[in-house]
């Protein structure tokens, strides 16, 4: 399997989901993002 160092779980962060390293924003998120071509600004 793939390693990626940016993407992290952590159980006591955002419920352990799958998370921007140092960042509390769920990958998640910036897929929905990207996928709606938005912007988080």
């Amino acid at each position: 399997m793939l390693g990626f160092d940016r993407i992290t779980f952590d159980p006591k962060i955002m419920a352990g989901q799958a998370c921007i390293r140092g960042m509390r924003v769920p990958v998640l998120l910036v897929l929905n993002l990207v996928a709606n071509a938005r912007s988080l600004y």
